[in-house]
């Protein structure tokens, strides 16, 4: 390799999203992808809805969640088969990637393993970028390093109104088989009796919540996850979900299980994608909270891999990788902004709402068809049907309630997003009310929600 040629494109990354965007971009332009570890090695798994698989994809996919289920130390418990496809087909990370490195290096692009950055500097419209083995050049440089990226650090870029999921678990055998679960099922939300201290503390302050997916008659990928403004370490998930899986009465079905790969990760959530770019620089992937908001980052990636690539190719081909040209193409495909919001809710109220109020709201899907659980989280709810799921919370939940549980940060947000669903009149009487609960901390005795049917 010359270290002086000039590439097209380096990507820093080699995981799902680097190798899926270098992938299609080695088609057409000489590619390089340094990755500070082993390119195509990922220590995450993912289940993913049909939608976003193409002929591409799905022979790398199999099995699937067909059943979800909730349960909870309170007693609030549900269970269905799953409504808006049959299955949500799990995605095999380890051919998969694999795949799309073989796919570069036939490509003729290039791929350095054990190759960290360093620094970069753009200069005569070229990036210099700086590693642990060597300096490489390239027209354009895409940030796809992960959620702890030291690009965004160089260039002091902050990440606004983020949540993160800390996830930690395994891929394990039952050699006794997996009793009365079944596979296919997804334990969506699993509480403890010692989960929180206090019935009325919030997720954001306890322990986290379990979940499992069953793979087979005898493999399972039990987990654990916190939903938090700040990322747990990798030493106390690993405590917790040891504890969890040996310890916990309710776990017995994973007391045994034969640990064979440990899997773990930080996902961002509470909003969708952001763009980012500087002159000749571009962000994907976690860098850019590549993410549904409910932490699904490979559904989004599978879902705009291609169509990212396609914008690239027309800013390369014209030459245009300033930051403002860069900014102005579509980065991902675009979701109607009332998705958003429902999501962007509903991340906050699972942080910072009491165990009572999870609880609560895990019972709402008795009233509310569960196949609308499913399109929130796949964003592929319709504008009524979201109304619909507003003026059932709204009923259920006490206005006053709620606002204690949103973050004072986070509802001047949601306020700006919620005109789409709000008249302005009731719109200041809620931003009233938030102002002076905030201001004053008074506690609400209301036990009736509040009737937004007129309002909404």
């Amino acid at each position: 390799m010359e270290q002086n040629e000039i590439y097209d494109v380096i990507i820093i990354g080699g995981g799902p999203s680097g190798l899926s965007i270098g992938s299609e971009l080695s088609k057409e332009y000489k590619v390089l992808i340094l990755e500070k570890e082993v390119a195509g090695k990922t220590a995450r798994s993912w289940f993913v809805p049909p939608t976003v698989l193409d002929e591409s994809v799905k022979p790398f996919t199999y099995g699937g969640v067909s059943r979800y289920l909730a349960n909870t130390f309170t007693g609030a418990k549900i269970a269905w088969k799953s409504k808006l496809f049959d299955k949500y087909p799990y995605v095999d990370e380890k051919t998969l990637l694999p795949h799309w490195v073989k796919t570069i290096k036939d490509n003729n692009s290039t791929i350095i393993n054990h190759c960290a950055y360093q620094d970069s500097e753009v200069k005569d419209g070229i990036v210099s970028v700086i590693t642990t083995n060597s300096t490489f050049r390239s027209r354009l440089l895409i940030d796809a390093s992960g959620h702890n990226s030291p690009i965004l650090e160089k260039y002091k870029i902050k990440k606004k109104n983020i949540y993160w999921w800390s996830i930690f678990g395994c891929i394990g055998e039952h050699p006794d088989g997996i009793n009365d679960m079944q596979v296919g099922d997804y334990m969506l939300w699993q509480t403890f009796r010692d989960t929180n201290l206090h019935i009325d503390t919030s997720l954001q302050n306890g322990r986290p919540v379990f979940e499992y997916e069953i793979l087979t008659e005898n493999t399972s990928f039990p987990l654990i996850l916190y939903l938090r403004k700040e990322k747990i370490s990798y030493e106390i998930m690993e405590a917790e979900f040891m504890h969890v899986i040996r310890k916990e009465r309710s776990t017995k079905n994973f007391h045994n299980i034969k640990i064979k790969e440990l899997k773990h990760g930080w996902y961002p959530s509470g909003g969708l994608s952001q763009k980012i770019a500087e002159d000749h620089l571009i962000f994907v992937g976690d860098s850019a909270c590549w993410t549904t908001p409910c932490g699904w980052g490979m559904t989004f990636i599978l879902d705009n891999y291609k169509y990212f690539s396609r914008q690239i190719s027309k800013v390369l081909d014209d030459n245009r990788l300033d930051k403002k040209s860069l900014l102005s193409i579509p980065h991902f495909k675009v979701h109607e902004k009332y998705e958003i919001l429902l999501n962007s809710i509903i991340t906050h109220f699972l942080s910072n709402a009491s165990v009572s109020q999870l609880d609560k709201f895990i019972n709402l899907f008795k009233i509310i068809d569960p196949i609308l659980c499913e399109k929130i989280f796949t964003l592929t709810i319709t504008h009524e049907e979201v109304r619909s799921v507003l003026k059932i919370v709204l009923n259920q939940f006490d206005l006053r309630e709620l606002i204690h549980i949103v973050p004072k940060d986070d509802y001047l947000l949601m306020l700006e997003e919620a005109k789409y669903f709000i008249e302005n009149a009731v719109l200041d009487e809620i931003h009233d009310l938030f102002s002076y609960f905030h201001k004053n901390k008074v506690k609400s005795n209301l036990k009736n929600g509040f009737n937004f049917s007129e309002a909404i």
